[in-house]
């Protein structure tokens, strides 16, 4: 097999493709990940799909290094893989078409300052508008994270995006969380633990999957008396 060039430049071919897979899945690990974020490496991934397939029509293999090694890989090939390449596009338009659904929804959560008020729901226009007029508004959301300048809107002026943003927050984008909650409880419950209650274990899954810090200060001051073993 590994004198059969025809065999080496398939598998070189899907092994430069494989690479730029993990690339997308690297980034789509981990935490602080809104469904908006990972919608744009989707996005990204999408747009690279159609430029190989692109540049393999031309016989351009810059991204594919480990194929451009081969000297087989002749123009009947190239048309395979480049067929594959697009039937790959669609496979993902198709998984993911909830995400071209939602588009300005995803916008109007990213991007405030940048989206057509016109192109928004009735509820949302008129909130729009006293943002994207308001110059300091602007310049926060340059130099803060998103969620920190919705925090910082007034409800009374802004309830509607304000709610639009815990929303899309809020969706489930990643199953980071899950398998961080798994890998914890395995940790946690085992058997020289045996005393630990459902409340307990409730408590160690909500510390360790919040990025709440305890209120050190105000804990002691509720208490009277110390322990030196405390």
């Amino acid at each position: 097999m590994l004198e059969d060039t025809e065999w080496l430049a398939d598998l070189a071919f899907f092994t430069d493709l494989l690479c730029h897979m993990n690339n997308l899945n690297v980034k789509m690990q981990g935490k602080n990940q809104f469904i908006d974020d990972i919608w744009a490496h989707l996005k990204a991934f999408k747009l690279k799909l159609n430029l190989f397939a692109g540049q393999l029509a031309k016989n351009d293999l810059s991204h594919f290094s480990r194929l451009n090694s081969i000297p087989s890989a002749n123009e009947e090939k190239l048309k395979n893989y480049e067929d594959g390449l697009k039937k790959l596009h669609f496979e993902i338009e198709r998984r993911f078409q909830d995400f071209s659904a939602i588009q300005t929804e995803l916008d109007i959560f990213t991007m405030p300052f940048n989206v057509n008020c016109e192109a928004v729901r009735s509820d949302l226009q008129l909130e729009l508008i006293e943002l994207q007029s308001n110059n300091h508004l602007k310049q926060s959301f340059l130099n803060m994270p998103k969620l920190e300048l919705y925090k910082s809107l007034s409800k009374v002026s802004f309830p509607n995006l304000i709610s639009h943003a815990q929303k899309i927050s809020a969706m489930f984008a990643l199953s980071y969380t899950c398998e961080q909650v798994f890998s914890t409880m395995n940790l946690r419950k085992n058997y020289f633990r045996s005393r630990l209650t459902d409340e307990h274990l409730a408590s160690f899954l909500r510390i360790s999957t919040s990025h709440f810090e305890p209120q050190y200060k105000e804990l002691l001051k509720m208490k009277s008396q110390f322990h030196s073993s405390h």
